[in-house]
């Protein structure tokens, strides 16, 4: 039988797009866009993540998601 995956879970792995910055070190919320919706996003990241940067999602903390730069 197949695990059951959250909406939210669905999203790891995934890419996205900031949209309002998400301050660095997990200090505050931002908003990031992936596939098509806009969620709630907190980073581990040592510098901000400034708008129109692309994010790769590594975790979730309830409905928060995690994100990182996406390495190039």
């Amino acid at each position: 039988m197949p695990r059951y995956r959250s909406a939210t879970d669905q999203l790891i792995g995934r890419v996205g797009i900031v949209v309002e910055r998400v301050p660095a070190e997990r200090s505050g919320r931002g908003i990031v866009k992936v596939g098509g919706e806009l969620w709630s996003c907190e980073t581990e990241a040592f510098e901000d993540l400034l708008p129109d940067t692309m994010v790769w999602i590594s975790g979730r903390i309830g409905p928060i998601l995690l994100a990182l730069p996406q390495l190039e």
